[in-house]
């Protein structure tokens, strides 16, 4: 039998086609691959990696708190747990792959000796070829989620995610979470820097639960970065960017909140009501949307305990009353719509939205007209500075309001959205309430009228 030299290639030569080769699977060099990673990562940085059994894992930190570094190395790391799959990294867009990721990376692969195959064209692809077996590590944007659609991939890593906007974020993590089916772990890895209450906020504190974990990283706890790093960000950034960008906090980044005096943890109650109380429901009205804010009063404080969201007027009629059996009988429930329920309807039926709730039986204190929009934000502002507006658990997108609702560049409370990311319907029903029960009113003194007096 007559032999080649090609036949020392394992995979073949060129004049034939490719043989199947096996990886050469070595656990005693995994060890010592994952020894040398943990050894130069910081212990944040560990504890990231170690997490292999949330489904959904956070790396929030400011700015040169290792968010990159810890990517890659969980990209390695990972990639050890699931040989012989497929693996997804993303960034918010394409060009941020070339000069975020891959020189990120490619560091990485030197620094700890991994041998790796790399395909710029049509989309960058790394082949990482480790102790345990290979790995292909997709790159994608994730403003380009939809290109996700039929991968079946082992696991995700999302850099920078806060800063795509919401809806981008929130449909590429749904399509991320979708694609993971393959492979021992699972999980979708997040590092980025928290910009404001975007979807991270959502992610790990709005719908936090025990398949997710979030690991907070302050900028001062990375010994490797220069001596006057971060004087100059303390010097060069205001204060609520200094929370975000060096502590790793949520933060409230608009230029302008329309309620600045809200602390949920000074703000909050836990009140509900007795058959001693009356129910006050603060009612904006919308197509498929309406809000209500139910809240009770005690002396001079309101104590918001409940909300929720109904289709049309004859839902809201029908639900409030299954809801409050005893207060609806005993004439203790009031309603509180915006004054242009007189005028209109949003059950398709030829009854205005008020006549619907006074048909049904409510008690209803509609106002004669809807107020200013200033004069109704500052009646609520006037209130919290006094630290009489209490919110509880139940009210959950009315503390979103509080928090994150803000003027645009017109200085307009910002509106849009779809359902409730709408911040303005939660603040709306709150804000109908209060000034119906506590308003701003016009007063004359000499001919010059004034909207500072408050009339109980």
């Amino acid at each position: 039998m007559t032999h080649s030299l090609f036949d020392r290639f394992a995979g073949g030569s060129i004049l034939e086609e490719p043989r199947p080769t096996e990886a050469v699977i070595n656990p005693n060099a995994a060890v010592e691959l994952r020894d040398r990673i943990f050894a130069d990562c910081l212990p944040a940085q560990r504890e990231f990696l170690e997490d292999d059994h949330h489904r959904i894992i956070g790396y929030i930190g400011g700015f040169g708190s290792g968010k990159s570094f810890a990517l890659c190395a969980k990209a390695i790391v990972l990639g050890m747990k699931n040989p012989g799959t497929t693996a997804m990294v993303a960034e918010p867009s394409f060009p941020m792959i070339r000069t975020v990721f891959i020189p990120s990376m490619d560091e990485a692969l030197e620094r700890w000796g991994i041998d790796y195959d790399f395909r710029l064209s049509p989309q960058p692809e790394y082949t990482l070829k480790l102790p345990t077996g290979t790995i292909k590590l997709l790159c994608q944007s994730a403003e380009n989620w939809q290109r996700v659609r039929g991968q079946n991939i082992s696991f995700v890593l999302w850099d920078e995610a806060d800063t795509s906007s919401g809806e981008t974020a929130q449909k590429a993590g749904e399509m991320f979470l979708a694609r993971m089916r393959v492979g021992k772990v699972n999980q979708l890895a997040i590092a980025s820097t928290p910009e404001g209450f975007r979807y991270c906020y959502r992610t790990f504190e709005e719908n936090k639960g025990p398949d997710k974990r979030l690991i907070r990283v302050r900028t001062q706890d990375n010994p490797n970065l220069p001596e006057e790093f971060i004087e100059s960000l303390r010097r060069n950034y205001p204060a609520q960017l200094i929370q975000a960008y060096l502590e790793g906090h949520f933060v409230n980044l608009a230029s302008c909140s329309l309620y600045p005096d809200y602390d949920r943890s000074l703000h909050y109650t836990d009140a509900q009501p007795t058959q001693q109380d009356t129910i006050f429901v603060g009612i904006d009205i919308n197509v498929g949307n309406s809000v209500t804010q139910h809240c009770i009063r005690k002396g001079s404080q309101f104590h918001f305990f409940a909300e929720a969201v109904y289709r049309d007027t004859q839902q809201i009629a029908s639900g409030l009353a299954e809801l409050y059996p005893w207060h609806f009988r005993n004439d203790q429930l009031v309603l509180i719509p915006d004054a242009a329920s007189k005028q209109r309807s949003t059950a398709a039926a030829q009854e205005s939205d008020l006549g619907i709730l006074k048909k049904f039986g409510h008690r209803v204190s509609a106002q004669q007209s809807n107020p200013l929009i200033q004069d109704r934000i500052n009646a609520v502002n006037m209130i919290l500075g006094r630290g009489d507006l209490l919110v509880g658990n139940g009210c959950k997108h009315l503390r979103r309001t509080l928090e994150q609702h803000a003027y645009d560049d017109k200085s307009k409370p910002e509106k849009g959205g779809v359902g409730m990311d709408d911040l303005s319907h939660s603040g709306d029903a709150m804000g109908y309430a209060l000034y119906r029960l506590a308003a701003i009113r016009q007063w004359k003194v000499g001919g010059a009228r004034s909207r500072t007096a408050q009339l109980w």
